[in-house]
């Protein structure tokens, strides 16, 4: 599993290069740090950051979106929507943590 950490860890990194489809590899690589994170909870903690930073502050394709979305309907919900993708990932993330060290205790 560290190999799949670090290998999230790469393509957040990426992800910060590619214009439009770094937001999907954002994603790619969060989901991979959410099935690496109860081995490898620091390298998964800091790739699922950086795209949440990345999503969140440095993606114009979102941004784009957000404005054509509120331009036809009025109200605002893709740029909550892939943020929220990376909010929910950490979230389950630390639990896996948690329950990591939880078992770890018990033994």
């Amino acid at each position: 599993m560290r190999a799949l950490s670090i290998v999230a860890l790469v393509v957040a990194g990426l992800s910060f290069f590619i214009p439009i489809g770094g937001v999907f590899l954002a994603i790619l690589a969060s989901l991979m740090a959410v099935i690496s994170f109860r081995s490898e909870a620091t390298l998964s903690g800091v790739a699922v950051g950086l795209n949440l930073i990345n999503t969140a502050f440095f993606s114009p394709s979102i941004v784009i979106a957000e404005g054509a979305n509120q331009a036809a309907d009025g109200e605002g919900s893709v740029y909550f929507f892939y943020v929220g993708i990376h909010v929910v990932a950490l979230i389950v993330g630390i639990i896996l943590a948690m329950t990591k060290k939880e078992e770890d205790s018990a033994q």
